[in-house]
């Protein structure tokens, strides 16, 4: 039921996307643009904020989490290049959509009231954490998916993106902050100054969730029904929702990990495709079509396939 309620609650909030483009309020240019703040602003603030929440030891002691979740996104990379061979797509921008699908899931936001209702705090730091594997995963192969044809030098370029870069910060900062003591000693009223920062960081970083939500909602509204009838749109959702799942779970359960740390894995490793895939092909000039076509029909089937996978896992 939890798992259902989440996923209704994913449609209602593209729906607020799908009705903002109907009614005239929000532009396919103004799709783009939003896209875009969501990779330049919000999305780099969620990063920071929720990686500067942990310590040092927190990160030391977990670090297989994200190890873990970059063998995740391997799995689908490898078996997404496996099946592009023996299909052949029609173009490179296909390619790279077959492929981001495959690799990346919903890894945060989906998992967040699964884990917090079954594994409560412990389950959550570890969630968060283990997501550094993805994003990593995203901010290097991942946006060269969608610049395949640029060339390595603009591939390098985007990949080291305001996104990349603030998870880079985050970890020197704790870094410094934790091992060294550092701090900034700040005269009077500027006292505040960390404290007001923090709270704006973390005011811009909350909105991602929402404007995402939006834009993928933008875009499918204009989806042409032909578009879900695409044979590699049912083969790609197939991988994301059965193939790489089932197989994640079988290897999480011949690895040496904690009952806590292996749940928390195998929920994420069942998730549908990632509303972030959408963001990513707007700003990037993607197969949005595709995309936006994989993305409905992976979260309405994995409507059926999350809590029968994750009966069996957990």
């Amino acid at each position: 039921m939890d798992t259902l309620l989440q996923i209704v609650m994913v449609f209602f909030l593209m729906s607020l996307g799908g009705f903002a483009r109907r009614r005239g309020m929000l532009s396919r240019q103004g799709t783009g643009d939003l896209a875009r703040i969501l990779v330049v602003i919000f999305y780099p603030a969620l990063i920071f904020d929720s990686i500067t929440r942990m310590t040092v030891t927190q990160l030391w002691d977990n670090r297989v989490m994200p190890a873990m979740t970059l063998l995740i996104a391997g799995l689908g990379l490898v078996l997404g290049v496996i099946t592009l061979r023996r299909i052949k797509p029609e173009n490179t921008a296909r390619a790279g959509a077959f492929l981001f699908q495959s690799t990346i899931n919903n890894y945060l936001f989906l998992p967040l009231p699964l884990v917090a209702l079954r594994f409560g705090q412990e389950g959550l730091s570890l969630l968060v954490f283990a997501a550094m594997g993805f994003e990593l995963t995203v901010w290097s192969v991942g946006v060269l998916f969608f610049n395949r044809v640029r060339g390595v030098t603009e591939g390098l370029r985007i990949m080291f993106g305001p996104p990349l870069i603030a998870m880079l910060i985050s970890i020197l900062w704790i870094s410094i902050r934790d091992l060294t003591g550092f701090t900034v000693p700040l005269p009077g009223a500027l006292s505040r100054l960390p404290e007001l920062l923090e709270f704006g960081v973390t005011t811009v970083g909350r909105a991602t969730v929402a404007v995402s939500m939006i834009v993928a909602g933008s875009r499918i509204s204009v989806l042409r029904p032909a578009s879900i009838q695409d044979p590699q749109v049912w083969l790609v959702s197939t991988l994301r929702l059965v193939v790489i799942p089932v197989l994640a779970i079988l290897l999480l359960n011949r690895m040496q990990l904690g009952e806590t740390a292996r749940g928390v894995l195998c929920v994420v490793a069942v998730m549908p495709a990632a509303v972030t895939s959408l963001i990513f092909s707007e700003r990037f000039n993607g197969d949005s079509e595709f995309i936006a076509a994989s993305l409905l029909v992976t979260h309405l089937f994995a409507v059926v396939t999350v809590p029968v996978l994750l009966l069996w896992a957990l």
